[in-house]
């Protein structure tokens, strides 16, 4: 299993050096230098053993960004790796008060289908952050 939780919208190097690869070659584009969130998503992926399980957190906003990060996501979805998507609500970890999700990723698997799960208001507010609460967790 792979858990990761990467700083969100980090910046990297994205050279073109990257498409050769392992880690980001079969997708033929690289993360945008501004964003490395697929980045972080791809490396985790392919250190994954082929019955493996990964989770990782990332901020909503990959669910619907374009370019060369729709790319991606479109392969990962053909090649049946993203399992689940996790959508979280705002406020709920430490230093960003940004809507998350979970993305859960399978190297091999039968089937494409995707399970959606909508946990955005499944939280109890707090005064600095919002929390899950052990029956917001089980019901997810």
């Amino acid at each position: 299993m792979v858990l990761m939780n990467p700083p969100y919208s980090a910046k990297w190097s994205a050279t073109a050096g990257f498409l050769q690869d392992e880690r980001f070659s079969d997708y033929g584009v690289l993360a945008p230098k501004s964003k490395a969130d697929y980045a972080f998503l791809l490396h985790g992926l392919f250190h994954l053993k082929s019955n493996g399980t990964m989770a990782i957190v990332l901020p909503h906003s990959v669910l619907f960004r374009g370019a060369a990060e729709g790319k991606i996501r479109e392969k990962l979805l053909r090649s049946g790796n993203i399992y689940a998507v996790i959508g979280l609500p705002a406020n709920l970890f430490y230093n960003t008060s940004i809507p998350t999700c979970i993305i859960v990723l399978k190297k091999h698997r039968e089937g494409r289908d995707v399970l959606f799960i909508d946990a955005s208001r499944r939280f109890v507010k707090g005064k600095k952050q919002n929390e899950m609460s052990d029956d917001n967790i089980e019901s997810i």
